[in-house]
């Protein structure tokens, strides 16, 4: 997983920004629309499809084009490394104005200009950070207690930048690559090739004649916009109809046999599981020990890890086996599932 700083704006900014980023994505939307990019930008947008669908299209392309060679690619620092004098002429492009109003002017400049505090300097406040642990909705601390506490402000006072995880990043993200995109689509399609981007995550499905060609122009395009890409996290595959290469794709290893969940996502579910169920005994123990309880309750453990009504990694995964098919992912799935069963059971004879 890569590590990312996510920024949360104020109730009030969070508002504001969300209107704005819903009236740009109207535009966006039609512009996508008009440029042929529906099918390929499928990040933040709503398209009705997970990201499973769209991995399992990718690899039904390459079986049916199948010799190919699958590229991933990944552009280092996306969000840090945007340069607000690109995005602004995109933003002024796709609005159809020659400079913008006061309004939209200051929302760019909020989100390139931005000011942030790091949660790490609120926890070491003996007064914020048991806000921070309380689960009442009030706020943890205005601007002004903020200021009075000396807490540090950072502004981004560079020309390259926008936070993520405001409402209206991503489709500000989506926007400074449109021409990117357009131009990738463009050559892919003329080439018998598949074009994708997810956010920073990049897949381009082609013959091994035109790998070259498309590899250059990409790395072009990339820096036409003033970004680089991370090599390190670029893969390349051959894709033939039988072989065991698999490429990592949206958090799957997709292969002519099949898909897998990434090895990461599911050690990190087994982390979680074990956690939990680590937790779920010392306060269950104590609980029962104390009088309050006469058994050790694990509802909340069976509707995290169990294929119920709920949203969880166990609804997600056989999802996903049912959309690639094939029995992998309902095999790696199921061992989890059954660890859960069994500390679920040995929990309630304790």
């Amino acid at each position: 997983m890569k590590p990312r700083d996510i920024m949360f704006a104020s109730h009030r900014d969070a508002c504001i920004l969300s209107k704005f980023s819903f009236d740009l994505s109207v535009k966006l939307e039609a512009a996508y629309s008009r440029l042929g990019l529906s099918q390929n930008v499928i990040g933040y947008r709503k398209l009705g499809k997970a990201n499973y669908h769209f991995s399992a299209d990718a690899r039904e392309f390459a079986l049916q084009n199948s010799p190919c060679v699958i590229l991933t690619f990944d552009i280092s620092g996306f969000f840090d490394n945007l340069d607000h004098g690109l995005l602004k002429s995109r933003l002024k492009r796709l609005l159809g104005v020659a400079e913008l109003d006061p309004a939209w002017h200051k929302v760019f400049r909020h989100v390139t200009r931005f000011s942030k505090i790091d949660l790490q300097d609120l926890e070491a406040h003996p007064v914020f950070s048991e806000r921070i642990k309380s689960t009442s909705k009030r706020m943890i601390a205005t601007i002004e207690e903020v200021k009075a506490a000396n807490i540090p402000i950072h502004q981004n006072k560079t020309k390259v930048g926008i936070p993520q995880g405001t409402p209206i990043s991503a489709v500000l993200a989506n926007l400074y690559l449109i021409d990117l995109d357009q131009e990738m689509v463009q050559l892919c399609q003329k080439r018998n090739a598949l074009y994708q981007r997810y956010s920073d995550d990049i897949i381009v499905i082609c013959s091994a004649a035109d790998e070259g060609e498309i590899s250059l122009r990409f790395a072009q395009l990339v820096a036409d916009h003033k970004l680089s890409i991370s090599r390190e996290k670029c893969e390349r595959v051959d894709f033939k109809s039988f072989g065991h290469q698999a490429i990592q794709y949206l958090g799957f290893d997709i292969s002519p046999e099949g898909a897998l969940i990434r090895a990461s996502s599911l050690s990190r579910q087994w982390r979680k599981l074990l956690r939990s169920i680590r937790k779920t005994r010392t306060v269950g123990l104590e609980a029962v020990g104390s009088g309050r309880s006469k058994a050790i309750y694990t509802k909340k453990l069976r509707k995290r890890f169990s294929p119920i009504g709920v949203r969880n990694f166990s609804l997600y995964s056989r999802k996903s086996a049912a959309v690639f098919g094939g029995k992998g992912i309902l095999k790696q799935v199921r061992r989890l599932e059954l660890a859960a069963d069994r500390a679920i059971r040995e929990l309630r004879e304790l």
